[in-house]
């Protein structure tokens, strides 16, 4: 899913009452949250606006006022990785000012990533009902009705965006398009299945029920180690191998990819459900991490999307035998710090095998002394806390303590 950001800003600064506003106290209230939003007290604006909009709610200035402070009030929110607090809040900004379709455009991204997909296209079709010409509403209109499989309609929205865009705008509709136009004409006569947890999407040709059986089992398995049960149905598209790289674009080491929706190769689904089963845990858990902490490191989210796909206490193992087996030293191991931000853009197959190497040991070596729940506390603390800090939570000790038993644990394994 794209992280991009709506380019359209909303409302300025509060407005002033005009000098001869019937409600003194109203006046007085505004003024008074005009200074608290210039000292960076957002939450005093939000009340003192709410009184003064209780006192006097027909003036329009102190409406359009109360808005724009909800609305900063859920973007620091969401800058402190408190989700359902800013959408709440982005709710209430839209309610009090329905005109402002920036409002609306934040709310519709911010429900995107939330993965509340039916009410992120309901809001950012309004959005562009009030907007036709925003690139950028039909951008995020776009990204979510791919996400909910309405690939025609979102290769439409694209293409509109693409007319009225320019620059880095248009570019980005561009690539959206043809992206989904592969993923169409790839995906076009599929057939599609439901179950209780998935929307299954696959060619006519496949063994569903086998396929289901698979998922389903692998499904379980990770909720009940994770303790974590995702809201909603799954979207799972299932491909030929040689389709899969078509659509995707990754490359041959990709055994799956997770973009809100799990794609996945499928070869024989019977003599390789142990393989199909095995790659589904691993996209299956990007999509509860996805949940919990939207913006997990990929150190956490690959090292333990690798701990469900190959079993606990296999990590360093596999590292040790790797780097030995191609003469590297173990002190070259790079920090986790320095780690890349996504694994996916590498290009270096030795960068990407260490990369993934290192995080599959290291988070299994926090379950293997921790227990996995602790992981998935560390997960959990990351929707609200930098890496060192959410560590410190999730175990009691610090990140740069436990990275240093691990790197003595490695320089001696046998």
């Amino acid at each position: 899913m794209s992280a991009r950001v709506p380019g359209l800003v909303v409302a300025c600064l509060l407005a002033a009452l005009p000098a001869a506003a019937p409600v003194d106290d109203a006046f007085e209230l505004n003024e008074k949250a005009a200074d608290a939003l210039a000292a960076g007290k957002v939450a005093d604006a939000v009340l003192l606006l709410e009184s003064a909009h209780s006192q006097d709610p027909s003036q329009d200035v102190i409406t359009r006022n109360l808005a724009y402070a909800y609305f900063l009030r859920g973007k620091a929110r969401l800058e402190a990785f408190d989700f359902g607090g800013a959408q709440a809040d982005y709710e209430k900004a839209v309610a009090t000012n329905p005109d402002e379709v920036g409002y609306r455009l934040h709310l519709g991204h911010l429900l995107t990533r939330r993965y509340r997909l039916a009410d992120a296209e309901r809001v950012l079709s309004e959005a562009v009902a009030l907007a036709p010409d925003s690139a950028d509403g039909l951008l995020l209109l776009g990204d979510a009705q791919g996400l909910l499989d309405e690939l025609p309609e979102a290769i439409a929205t694209y293409e509109k965006a693409v007319a009225l865009g320019a620059g880095s705008s248009s570019d980005a509709a561009r690539a959206a398009a043809e992206r989904v136009k592969r993923q169409y004409d790839v995906e076009k006569d599929y057939r599609t299945d439901r179950t209780d947890h998935f929307v299954i999407r696959h060619p006519l040709e496949s063994n569903f029920l086998e396929l289901a059986t698979v998922l389903d089992r692998a499904r379980t398995e990770v909720c009940n180690l994770l303790e974590a049960r995702p809201e909603g149905r799954a979207l799972v598209v299932l491909y030929p191998p040689d389709a899969f790289r078509e659509v995707t674009g990754t490359h041959d080491w990709v055994g799956g990819l997770f973009d809100r929706k799990i794609r996945l190769p499928i070869g024989d689904a019977r003599a390789d459900s142990e393989k199909i089963e095995a790659a589904f845990r691993h996209e299956f858990t990007h999509l509860v991490v996805s949940e919990v902490a939207p913006r997990c490191p990929v150190l956490v989210n690959e090292g333990l999307a690798q701990v469900l796909e190959f079993g606990q206490g296999h990590g360093m193992q596999r590292l040790v035998e790797w780097l030995d087996d191609t003469g590297r030293e173990r002190t070259s191991v790079p920090r986790l710090a320095d780690l890349p931000d996504s694994f996916v853009a590498l290009t270096d197959h030795d960068e990407v095998r260490m990369g993934y190497l290192l995080s599959y040991a290291f988070v299994d070596h926090v379950a293997q002394h921790h227990g996995i729940a602790a992981a998935m506390r560390w997960v959990t603390e990351l929707a609200t806390h930098p890496l060192d800090e959410a560590y410190q939570r999730a175990t009691g000790r610090s990140l740069a303590d436990e990275e240093a038993i691990f790197r003595e644990l490695l320089r001696t394994a046998r």
